[in-house]
C-alpha cells in the first residue's frame, strides 16, 4: 500500500472515530435526559410570595429536563417578575428536584410620588406602588414602614431604584446612607419617619417619643452607634418625656449629645 493510500485511510479512520464518539456522547446525553426529569420544584425562603407565585414566575414545571434548565435565566426571570425578590439561587438536586432559594428585600420605607405610595427597600428600590392607600402584602406591615419626607422623585418604576429629580440626588443618597446605618444598629423598627428635605438638618422620629436630629450626614455611623446609649441615659433622667435628641455636634473627637424636652 502506497503512503498516499495509508494517509487517506488514516484520515477516514479518524473521521469515523470522531463521528462515533459524537454519536456515543449524544446517545448518553439523550439516555440520561430521559431519567433526569423534575418531579418536584422546591421553594425555600419566601415570605411575601406564595410557593405557587414563585413557581409560576420561574417558568418551570414538573417534568422539565434538569439538564436543560438554565439557572441564571430562571433566576433573572424570577427577579423580574417578583419585585421583592433580590436574589434567587437555582440548584439541581439529582435525580429529580429543582431547589429555588429565595432572598427577599425587606420593605423599609414608603414615599409619596404623583399621588401614589411607593414601597421601597433600604436602597430605595421600588417594591410596590399603590394609589389606593395601604398596600396589602403578606409579610409587610404597612403602618410600620418608615415615612420618607422631603424626597423629590422624578420617576418610580417597580424593580428599579427611585430616580430623584435633577439636583436632588443628594437627598436620595442621604436616605440610603441613613437607612444603611440604621440597619447596622438594628433600629429600623423603631423609626417612624425620616426627613431628608434639608441636608443640613437631617432628622427622624424614634421610639414614638423622640426627634433625633443628625444635622449633616457626616459621622453618621458614629451617631447611630451613640444613639441607643444616649436614649437610655435620657430615659433615666427624663422618664416618659418626649423631646429632641440633638446629635448634630457629634464629631470624630466629640460624642456630645444634647436633649431638649418638649415644652
Amino acid at each position: 500500500m502506497t503512503p498516499v493510500k495509508k494517509r487517506q485511510l488514516s484520515k477516514i479512520s479518524t473521521s469515523y472515530i470522531a463521528v462515533g464518539v459524537a454519536l456515543i456522547t449524544f446517545t448518553a446525553i439523550l439516555g440520561t435526559s430521559v431519567f433526569l426529569r423534575a418531579k418536584e420544584i422546591r421553594i425555600e425562603g419566601t415570605m411575601i410570595y406564595s410557593i405557587d407565585e414563585v413557581v409560576e414566575a420561574s417558568g418551570l414545571s414538573p417534568g422539565d429536563n434538569l439538564i436543560f434548565i438554565n439557572p441564571q435565566r430562571v433566576s433573572t426571570k424570577i427577579r423580574e417578575e417578583l419585585s421583592f425578590v433580590s436574589a434567587a439561587n437555582i440548584t439541581r438536586v439529582l435525580p429529580d428536584v429543582v431547589l429555588i432559594e429565595i432572598t427577599e428585600s425587606p420593605a423599609i420605607g414608603k414615599v409619596m410620588f404623583s399621588g401614589e405610595i411607593c414601597i421601597i427597600d433600604a436602597e430605595g428600590r421600588v417594591l410596590a406602588l399603590s394609589s389606593g392607600g395601604a398596600i396589602n402584602l403578606r409579610g409587610v406591615d404597612f403602618d410600620e414602614l418608615i415615612e420618607v419626607r422631603g424626597l423629590e422623585i422624578d420617576d418610580a418604576i417597580i424593580g428599579s431604584t427611585l430616580r430623584s429629580e435633577f439636583g436632588a440626588e443628594i437627598k436620595l443618597q442621604n436616605m440610603q446612607d441613613i437607612f444603611s446605618a440604621m440597619g447596622r444598629e438594628e433600629i429600623l423598627g423603631d423609626v417612624s419617619y425620616l426627613d431628608v428635605s434639608n441636608s443640613n438638618n437631617l432628622h427622624f422620629g424614634y421610639k414614638s417619643r423622640y426627634r433625633v436630629v443628625l444635622g449633616e450626614r457626616r459621622n453618621l455611623r458614629q451617631k447611630m452607634e451613640l444613639l441607643e446609649s444616649s436614649v437610655e441615659a435620657i430615659a433615666q433622667r427624663y422618664p416618659n418625656t418626649p423631646g429632641d435628641i440633638n446629635m448634630a455636634e457629634v464629631t470624630d473627637t466629640s460624642n456630645e449629645v444634647k436633649f431638649r424636652p418638649n415644652q
